[in-house]
């Protein structure tokens, strides 16, 4: 179980907070995590860097106190660019000086440090990782944060909680003015069948269609479920679906039945459809002689 000491300003960062108290500005810029610790005589202050560097964490966000005494950094670290395992014992925060670029401005160790295992193992490491900076004005200090880095819990519930407070609901639409996009209404108890949210607003039932009969128009509505295998099938006015029937060409003793017609083939262009269900090629020789003229 890790635990972290309190955030020690180096040397370097000393200055660097004289003079953000002293009205210039300040740009955090990174992170990096570690696995080195303090020899014998050595002071967090007098670090320039960490004692043994293993992985470079983006600034993931950046939050300051309602009275700008103070900010708080997140950054998340995983294990998926690890190589070699370690312990994590160190972590150090970086600024850009106006003077000296980029500096270690603080730096923590942790005195019962959590291990790291290297990329590849069961065990799939992302941890997040917060340090409060205290200023005399944070709102001279601002931060580099990168857009790739992997997104903390915290900004997460921030921003969902953000999003969610921005919603609002639907209003519908009127004749006479135009209705606002929202969420919509919540439909009521049992309402879960045949209904349709209208531009208006409101939940609205839709009506099965009504066959005609002999004697009765019939209604507009949700047309009957076709069955299985009446993929050929048409929607009669009476409300059921019907077999659509090829049509049969008469004979000499025998009355043809209406259909469709046979598919006429290619070429066939200028053939017509005859009763006996072809399509035959005008013969204009032998029209003529048997045109019929009636008066």
């Amino acid at each position: 179980m890790s635990n972290w000491g309190k955030p020690v300003l180096t040397k370097q960062g000393l200055k660097l907070q004289a003079k953000v108290d002293a009205g210039s500005r300040m740009q955090l810029t990174q992170c990096k995590i570690g696995s080195g610790t303090l020899s014998s005589g050595q002071n967090l202050e007098d670090l320039t860097a960490l004692i043994a560097p293993v992985q470079t964490l983006p600034i993931a966000s950046i939050n300051y106190s309602e009275n700008n005494s103070a900010c708080v950094i997140a950054a998340v670290t995983d294990n998926s660019n690890v190589t070699s395992g370690y312990y994590l014992r160190e972590f150090g925060v970086y600024a850009r000086d106006p003077d000296d670029g980029e500096i270690l401005y603080a730096v923590a160790q942790d005195s019962n440090p959590d291990y790291i295992p290297p990329k590849g193992t069961s065990a799939v490491i992302s941890q997040e990782i917060g340090v409060a900076l205290s200023f005399s004005n944070a709102a001279n200090v601002t931060a580099y944060v990168n857009t790739s880095a992997i997104a903390t819990i915290t900004y997460v519930n921030s921003y969902v909680a953000s999003a969610v407070a921005d919603l609002k609901d639907m209003t519908g639409a009127s004749p006479a003015q135009g209705g606002v996009h929202g969420l919509v209404p919540a439909p009521g108890r049992g309402v879960t069948k045949n209904r349709f949210l209208q531009a208006d607003g409101t939940w609205a039932f839709v009506n099965e269609m009504t066959g005609a009969s002999a004697g009765a128009a019939g209604a507009s509505g949700l047309v009957p479920a076709p069955a299985a295998g009446n993929s050929t099938r048409y929607l009669r006015s009476d409300g059921s679906w019907a077999a659509i029937v090829s049509m049969s060409g008469a004979s000499a003793t025998v009355d043809g039945a209406s259909g469709l017609v046979p598919a006429p083939v290619a070429g066939s262009s200028i053939r017509y459809l005859c009763a006996d269900g072809t399509w035959k090629e005008v013969d204009l020789d032998s029209a003529k002689t048997k045109l019929v003229v009636y008066s």
